[in-house]
């Protein structure tokens, strides 16, 4: 076995050797073992493919990498296992990296780098999804094989000491004592220096957001289905103080096919800071309560922004298509997005609401009250005719039983 004079390199024999990134002195970023004689480690056998396996980093979140790619056509291993041609293994401090049985490697990461209490219990793997606050990527526990998913919540300059605060942590520890079946659990918080990683279980169907889009929009039967855990979940929450406060179709998660779902990203103000959580959903104000959208000396964090987001996405499952929108005001309209939250302007346009019968609009309606005081409460919404009725009727597309159907309302006294 040879290896480049610019590089240094572990050497072989009958005892294993440690193989650090930093060993490494290449300019093209990436670290070659092979049978060419350019390879940053030459293994000189005719079974050794010319270029066998490549080493390099990725950044992955806060954190930086080593991966391990198998170009070989006899194979690479890791740990006894074979990775297989083109395939791609994140490395872990002390992997045994076989060549064969021409050469053994044992993979160190460099002294310097700060091990995190994540990473020794957990492997982070490919990113999931991003959102305005965190990323989300897919994660498996090292010690039982389950996988759930983490966000990771970047920490700038300046947040490290407000994100170590006992405060903080009491926070925390209120939301890991979560338990509900329609509220996605918090198994494992780490505070780091870089970032904040929550894990939490994993939701197999994704976003309630990307169902409705391939349905176009939902019937009152599985709308009610889904509110009946809804309006659960945030009972449960707001029965010991929680505020959900961000409550949007991509944060309920579907569990499996069958209409089951969870609330997530409760509590996000107290991880990401008031400030900034407040300044992003005024931002993008399409769920928000109007009392959010007041003057920041009036503004009122109350139970009701819960309900009043829970009417915005009981309107959408049942049209397919928000109350509220930039894209309505017009000459006969002169109302853009926050005046239409702030007044309450919002109609049943047809032929889009003709089959949806009159209980289910009377409960937006009283959902989406601009006063506070007189916004229904969870309780209200759960004892409601529409999410009670059983029996089916001819004004109501799968089950209800009132009135006739109206196409269109703009009561005027619903506005205040």
């Amino acid at each position: 076995m040879k290896k480049r004079p610019i590089c240094a390199s572990p050497s072989d024999g009958s005892k294993d050797k440690s193989l650090k990134p930093q060993d490494s002195k290449c300019t093209s970023g990436g670290y070659l073992i092979g049978r060419h004689p350019e390879c940053d480690i030459v293994i000189d056998d005719p079974i050794v493919s010319n270029r066998h396996c490549l080493f390099f980093t990725e950044h992955k979140a806060t954190d930086t990498i080593v991966v391990l790619e198998d170009l070989s056509s006899n194979g690479t291993f890791v740990n006894e296992a074979i990775i297989g041609r083109n395939r791609r293994r994140e490395l872990e401090e002390h992997d045994e990296i076989a060549v064969l049985d021409k050469a053994r490697f044992i993979f160190r990461y460099p002294k310097t780098r700060q091990s995190s209490a994540f990473s020794q219990q957990y492997t982070l793997q490919q990113k999931l999804g991003k959102g305005h606050f965190a990323e989300v990527y897919l994660c498996t526990e090292k010690s039982t094989g389950h996988r759930y998913a983490v966000k990771v919540f970047a920490k700038h300059q300046g947040q490290e000491d407000k994100t170590t605060t006992e405060g903080l942590q009491q926070e925390i520890a209120v939301l890991m004592g979560v338990n509900h079946p329609n509220v996605l659990c918090l198994k494992d918080t780490f505070n780091e220096k870089k970032a904040v990683y929550l894990v939490l279980e994993l939701a197999a169907e994704g976003e309630l957001f990307n169902f409705i889009v391939s349905k176009q929009k939902l019937s009152e039967d599985e709308t009610r289905k889904l509110f009946v855990q809804l309006f659960n979940g945030i009972k449960y929450l707001h029965d010991r103080n929680i505020v959900h406060r961000d409550i949007k179709p991509e944060n309920i998660l579907m569990v499996d096919k069958e209409l089951h779902v969870k609330l997530a990203d409760f509590g996000l103000a107290k991880i990401i800071g008031e400030e900034s959580f407040t300044t992003t959903l005024c931002g993008t104000p399409s769920y928000v309560a109007p009392e959010i959208l007041a003057d920041a000396r009036q503004r009122k964090y109350t139970k009701a922004v819960d309900v009043w987001s829970l009417g915005v996405v009981l309107y959408i499952c049942l049209c397919g298509f928000p109350p509220f929108s930039d894209e309505l005001c017009s000459k006969d309209f002169p109302f853009n997005l926050r005046q239409q939250i702030r007044s309450g302007r919002f109609e049943y346009p047809s032929p889009y609401w003709d089959s949806v019968g009159d209980p289910a609009l009377d409960l937006i309606d009283s959902m989406l009250v601009v006063d506070p005081e007189r916004r229904f409460t969870i309780d209200q919404c759960l004892n409601h005719p529409w999410m009670t009725q059983t029996m089916p009727g001819v004004n109501d597309s799968t089950g209800g039983s009132w009135g006739h159907c109206r196409a269109r309302r703009q009561p005027p006294g619903r506005h205040t």
